[in-house]
């Protein structure tokens, strides 16, 4: 019996030996496989790079560049109607007042803090490991975070801006090793949250670091990356400058455009010499589109930004997340839709509930939304964007916590996201020319100016109408002139 086990433990050693041997077998094979293909797709992406780097010379039109479109030619009223001395009964709380960003302090979040994201150094294969003396770290800082990596070792310059130049210089940048700063931009996609808008931001700021005062070279490697990220970007030959192109979905306003094959596409950075008195612009490009998959740049904000700071907080009450806030210090003038359906921080909506709902719970569904619209329209000074900015400037909803004045527009984003996300009521916005206002479904029948929207009744409320009930419509403002623009978080 003893040795019918001991033989039977040797057959078992033997078997595992054999399975280990093969796992070990099976494991460098296929490493090996991984190998062959990385070394195969990268050849791949050199021939792609390089077969396009010579439709840039080969296919170079010229286009002629639209005028900048005006999202609204009516101008604002410099001052709006109401009675701005009758408060009503209920006072709007002084805790809900907004105040000015430098009173701003330090808030402790209960939320776990997102690391820097650092890249490793990259590693040649063919060549031996630098010195760490060596390696040239930099580190900026982007929506109030550091963002630290290693500068690549990039050609140094281009011989000029001719098409045969940028096309020499695209193809030495395919030869170098710049899927790190890929991986940059994945990284800060998964863990942070960064939408279309903060990648190509995080691209432009690689590319300053990359070459500092070399504007030219800062163009065409944004291009390159923002190609290979998988995000639709030209180079534009201008008068005596590159530039930038960049397809993007939604209408953009206040900026040059210009169509080319499916796509529109925007001079985002104007260059001195390349616009003329009239906003429109002469250019050369390639109309070639990259060989891989691209696709236009998504202006929408579906996820707030992750943050590794605290959050900001207003008058002990509000909080804001200010690297939401520096997000949107970049934006350019977009659809009202995308300001209307942008997703706030998590935190900015924790301290909208804990504020409000007090206020809230006892009163009914159309003594809230009163309630709601009394406070946007006494709780904030009116400005218009040019007397406060110089130029037009919409609020993202967190934005109006920000800034000391706000105006229509801003009122108007930032009630629909009060009734939607504390009453859970339907509601749209109602876009006239000059103005903008609200509308509210209520389960019951509200007295008052409504328009229909999908086969629902929504009723008027204007939150720059100063001591202006649910169903009052602003003066000189008439049912022909709607259009209404619908909201969903």
């Amino acid at each position: 019996m003893e040795y019918v086990n001991k033989q039977w433990f040797i057959t078992l050693l033997i078997c595992g030996c054999t399975l280990i041997s093969y796992a070990q077998n099976f494991e460098d094979a296929f490493n090996a496989f991984a190998r062959q293909n990385e070394q195969s797709f990268s050849r791949f992406t050199d021939s792609i790079n390089r077969a396009f780097a010579e439709a840039m010379v080969t296919d170079i039109q010229a286009f002629k560049g639209e005028r900048p479109k005006v999202r609204d030619p009516e101008p604002k009223p410099a001052s709006i109607p109401g009675d701005k001395e009758q408060v009503p009964a209920y006072q709007v709380h002084p805790g809900f007042k907004p105040t000015h960003p430098e009173q701003t302090a330090r808030l402790e979040s209960d939320q776990p803090s997102i690391p820097d994201v650092q890249l490793p150094e990259p590693v040649h294969p063919s060549s031996p490991e630098p010195p760490a003396e060596q390696l040239n770290y930099t580190e900026f800082d982007l929506f109030g975070d550091n963002i630290r990596y290693v500068i690549m070792p990039f050609p140094e310059r281009m011989k000029g801006i001719a098409p045969e130049d940028v096309s020499a210089f695209w193809i030495q940048l395919s030869e170098c090793d710049y899927e790190p700063l890929l991986q940059l931009c994945r990284a800060a996609r998964m863990e942070r949250d960064f939408n279309d808008w903060a990648i190509y931001q995080l691209v432009l700021e690689m590319a300053r670091q990359a070459y500092p005062r070399q504007y030219n070279e800062q163009v065409v490697l944004a291009v390159f990356l923002l190609n290979q990220f998988g995000i639709e970007a030209k180079v534009g030959f201008g008068y005596a400058h590159l530039f930038c192109l960049l397809a993007v979905e939604q209408q953009l306003y206040g900026l040059s455009f210009a169509d080319i094959a499916k796509n529109r596409y925007y001079l985002l950075e104007a260059v001195p010499g390349d616009i003329d008195s009239e906003g429109s612009f002469s250019f050369r490009t390639y109309g070639t589109p990259f060989p891989k998959p691209t696709k236009a740049l998504d202006m929408n904000v579906r996820v707030p930004l992750k943050s590794s700071y605290f959050p900001d907080i207003i008058d002990s009450a509000i909080n804001i997340s200010t690297n939401m806030i520096e997000l949107f210090r970049t934006y350019p003038q977009v659809d009202i839709s995308v300001y209307a359906n942008a997703q706030p921080s998590d935190v900015f909506c924790r301290s909208v509930e804990r504020v409000f709902k007090p206020y809230l719970q006892s009163l009914s569904t159309v003594e809230a939304v009163d309630f709601l619209l009394a406070y946007v329209q006494y709780g904030f000074e009116y400005a218009a964007d040019n007397e406060q900015f110089g130029y037009e400037k919409p609020f993202f909803c967190e934005e109006n916590f920000y800034y000391p004045q706000n105006d229509c527009e801003d009122r108007s984003v930032l009630f629909a996201f009060l009734v939607h996300h504390l009453l859970h009521l339907d509601v749209v916005l109602v876009d006239y020319p000059g103005h903008l206002a609200a509308a509210v479904h209520f389960d019951e029948d509200v007295i008052g100016s409504s328009l229909m929207y999908n086969g629902k009744r929504y009723v008027i409320c204007d939150p720059s109408y100063i001591g202006a009930p649910i169903g009052l419509e602003m003066p000189d403002f008439g049912q022909g002139d709607r259009t209404v623009v619908p909201v969903g978080y």
